[in-house]
């Protein structure tokens, strides 16, 4: 297993998680919208212009029981490092990482409607300032890796979320803030 701890200058960890908890976060990555989660999602749509705006009118609600959610596996080295830490903190000079647990990245791209605006995204950390890490699983994965972006959580489009990295290691590895690219 790599030697995580040596490849962050600070970390604030939390325990790795169980393989049964790895099992369980892959399977929820790949399963399609609940009917409760449908019906959470289209009951918090709302127009955010009035009705005397032009633009009222352009505003379409969407039905996330049609979202694409991506059925590829995981990054191997994203998984090996869930079981080291399991949602920690690490930073690496001004790049710093909140990642999501197991328990919460399912919740994560519900919550942020993420197959709506980026599909075949997945995230798997914040910045610190709102923006995503997100895995570009839209493309099949290169000696098991993906390449990872960033977006802001309030402009998620794939057209506004450069690569940083060619991998997820290569993404921790950068001591850059990512903020810096958007």
């Amino acid at each position: 297993m790599r030697d995580w701890a040596a490849l962050f200058e600070q970390t604030a960890l939390s325990p790795g998680a169980t393989s049964d908890q790895i099992q369980s976060f892959i399977a929820s990555i790949s399963v399609t919208v609940t009917e409760a989660e449908a019906r959470e999602i289209i009951a918090r749509q709302r127009n955010p212009f009035p009705r005397t705006d032009p633009l009222f009118a352009a505003v379409q609600s969407f039905d996330p029981r049609k979202w694409t959610f991506p059925n590829r596996p995981l990054p191997k080295t994203y998984l090996e490092f869930l079981q080291w830490a399991d949602g920690p903190w690490c930073a690496n000079g001004s790049r710093e990482f909140g990642f999501f647990g197991t328990a919460d990245v399912r919740s994560m791209i519900v919550a942020y409607e993420i197959p709506e605006y980026m599909p075949f995204a997945v995230p798997f950390a914040f910045n610190g300032g709102g923006v995503f890490y997100l895995f570009d699983m839209r493309e099949d994965a290169v000696d098991g890796e993906y390449p990872v972006v960033v977006a802001a959580a309030g402009n998620l489009d794939w057209d506004a979320a450069p690569r940083i990295a060619s991998d997820f290691v290569e993404a921790c590895s950068g001591r850059t803030n990512v903020e810096k690219f958007l």
